[in-house]
C-alpha cells in the first residue's frame, strides 16, 4: 500500500478496519471499561486531528501527531482547568476550547476554503 498517494481513500478505510479490531481486541480483553478508555483517546484525539488538516500532512502523520497530542496537550488542559472548576465540565470545555481553535486555524490560514 502506497500511503503518498494522492487518493486516501483506500488508506482511511484500512485505518478504520485497524480502529475496529482495536475496539473489539478492548472489550474482549478489558469489558466495557478498555471501550471506554479506547473512545476516550479517539475523542480527544479528534480535535488535533481537524488542527492538523489545515497543515500539508498525509493521512498516517495526522492520525500518529492527532493521538500523540491528544494523550500529552488535551489532560493537560483538563488538569489546569479543573482546579478552578469541576473536572467534568473541565473536560467538556478543553474540548471546545480545541475545536474553537481548529476552526479558527482553518479560518486564519485557508480563509478562501472557510465556507465550504
Amino acid at each position: 500500500m502506497n500511503l503518498q498517494d494522492k487518493e486516501p481513500k483506500g488508506f482511511v478505510i484500512f485505518l478504520s478496519i485497524i480502529l475496529l479490531a482495536f475496539l473489539v481486541f478492548s472489550f474482549a480483553l478489558f469489558g466495557i471499561t478498555g471501550v471506554r478508555v479506547f473512545l476516550g483517546i479517539i475523542f480527544i484525539s479528534f480535535p488535533f486531528y481537524l488542527m492538523l488538516n489545515n497543515f500539508k500532512l498525509n493521512e498516517a502523520e495526522k492520525f500518529v501527531f492527532s493521538v500523540l497530542l491528544g494523550l500529552a496537550i488535551f489532560p493537560s488542559l483538563v488538569y489546569l482547568l479543573g482546579l478552578l472548576i469541576s473536572f467534568k465540565i473541565a473536560i467538556a470545555a478543553a474540548f471546545v476550547i480545541f475545536i474553537g481553535i481548529a476552526v479558527a486555524l482553518k479560518k486564519y490560514l485557508n480563509p478562501g476554503k472557510a465556507e465550504n
